[in-house]
């Protein structure tokens, strides 16, 4: 879920290395951190309950997503203002202060304002009154021809499922929910319009579209039943057909079907559930077979894995097999079901097989003959590490390490799964490196409350610092689940 995890690993286990004989933190310090921290980040940064990526230290750039942002713009993909919520929902928790509890309600109040006709979230959201006029928001009671009628804004009511998106929003929703003892119906219908409308536009075989207005694309389309690699397949970019297409990348399974188990154990319904499970039976579709049996980043209607965008070649995945490792895992604590496990462990003979002589993974590698697959600054096919394309990382590794740990746990049947509605990197951090990166959040902080990085506030940094400075203070809160 969050991009800088290798980062924060390895910053805690260094400075656990280098304040071994140093001062140890005290819940005192570290309860004085994080209520600076979340007073700065509302008062100063917050516009109307929504927040960005990043804010300058002079307040003229406020950044998202590919660069600076109007005023009256909020940015929902975590660390966005979802993330923000959340963070103060954490604070919440481990002080009983119910100021947090108001800061996030206004962050709650700014997402149902803000949901789509279509159930969902775009990656921006509009706090201007008349901005927000351009968009189908169904606070403003916009639908059918009305919505069609709108000009100029051609993402008027598109939901977005990519990078943990919405999904994000409705984690935060129903754990606010959860906190407020369901103080604001609003939240809740909301909450019940995105799930109902997704589980609508899932697909027969369990997968989700990245991106819908209406049906899911080419759902009507019959589909093979079990993925295949071709006998071969194009070095150049083959511009995607018509739809199904049947998307992996960046996590999307696994974010949609932990979404749908934290609704069935928020909210009981066993729909919930079954919408889970086909994400969970698509995965076992969708599974390579040997001796690759990992996971493509799309596939077409015949379940062959096929060309994305110009810089995604058809190839087994790392980063989304490890992923897909841990949703099976999650869901298999649920169902107690042999052919997730079995899956799963699958999968991570492939993925250990794989790993390359430096530690890493590459991202891609080929069909068939399992070389490392990248893609040049040119945007060609290459099996040589270098002048690689810069906007997309070609090689991953520590977001994959910690599955195989998971998996071990989980084939001896211990519990593994956070269960939580809000996963966080502070989540993986042993006792040490829990008090070392504490000890580094408190010296790092400015007397405002801030950890400024090149004359930027990171909306990252405040929500991992939170949730790690939480933690320390409270670590049954944290191991309890929310």
């Amino acid at each position: 879920m969050l991009k800088h995890l290798a980062p924060v690993l390895f910053v805690a286990l260094s400075c656990g290395t280098a304040l071994a004989g140093g001062p140890q933190p005290t819940v005192v310090e570290a309860r004085g951190a994080i209520e600076r921290a979340g007073a700065y980040f509302r008062d100063h940064l917050g516009v109307a309950g929504t927040y960005v990526w990043k804010y300058s230290l002079d307040g003229q750039k406020r950044v998202g997503e590919g660069g600076a942002v109007p005023a009256s713009i909020g940015w929902v993909q975590p660390p966005g203002t979802p993330a923000v919520g959340a963070a103060f929902l954490r604070i919440f928790e481990v002080t009983g202060d119910k100021q947090w509890l108001q800061s996030a309600q206004l962050v709650a109040t700014a997402l149902v304002n803000t949901q789509l006709e279509s159930g969902g979230w775009f990656y921006k959201i509009e706090t201007d009154p008349q901005k927000a006029a351009t968009w189908c928001y169904r606070a403003l009671k916009v639908s059918g021809k009305s919505c069609h009628d709108i000009k100029d804004n051609p993402h008027r009511n598109e939901t977005v499922l990519d990078d943990n998106n919405t999904q994000s929003v409705l984690n935060f929703l129903m754990w606010f929910d959860q906190a407020s003892g369901g103080s604001d119906p609003d939240v809740r219908t909301c909450i019940d319009k995105a799930l109902h409308r997704l589980m609508k536009v899932q697909y027969p075989n369990g997968a989700f579209p990245v991106f819908f207005t209406g049906s899911a694309p080419g759902a009507d389309v019959e589909t093979a039943a079990k993925a295949s690699i071709p006998a071969s397949w194009s070095h150049e970019w083959q511009k995607p057909d018509r739809p199904p297409y049947f998307i992996v990348n960046d996590n999307l399974p696994r974010d949609m079907g932990r979404l749908f188990l934290n609704a069935y154990r928020t909210y009981h319904d066993p729909a919930y559930l079954k919408a889970a499970e086909k994400v969970g039976d698509f995965l076992l579709a969708a599974q390579l077979p040997a001796p690759q049996q990992g996971w493509a980043q799309e596939y077409d209607r015949s379940m062959q894995p096929v060309w994305g965008r110009k810089f995604e070649p058809p190839g087994v995945v790392s980063r989304e097999t490890a992923g897909n490792i841990d949703y099976l895992i999650d869901l298999n604590e649920q169902d107690k079901d042999a052919r997730l496990l079995d899956a799963a462990v699958s999968a991570a003979i492939w993925l250990k097989a794989a790993r390359l002589p430096d530690g890493r993974w590459a991202r891609f590698y080929e069909l068939n003959t399992n070389r490392p697959l990248y893609i040049d600054d040119g945007g060609q096919v290459t099996f040589d590490y270098k002048n690689l394309w810069q906007h997309y990382g070609m090689k991953t590794g520590a977001e994959i390490e910690p599955v195989f740990a998971r998996l071990e746990l989980a084939k001896h049947g211990l519990t593994v799964s956070h269960q939580q509605l809000w996963i966080s990197a502070a989540d993986e951090l042993s006792a040490d490196e829990l008090s070392s990166k504490v000890r580094q959040l408190i010296d790092g902080q400015d007397d405002q409350g801030r950890w400024v990085e090149d004359r930027f506030i990171q909306g990252e940094d405040f929500v991992d610092g939170v949730f790690a400075l939480a933690r320390f203070i409270s670590p049954e809160a944290s191991a309890s689940g929310k």
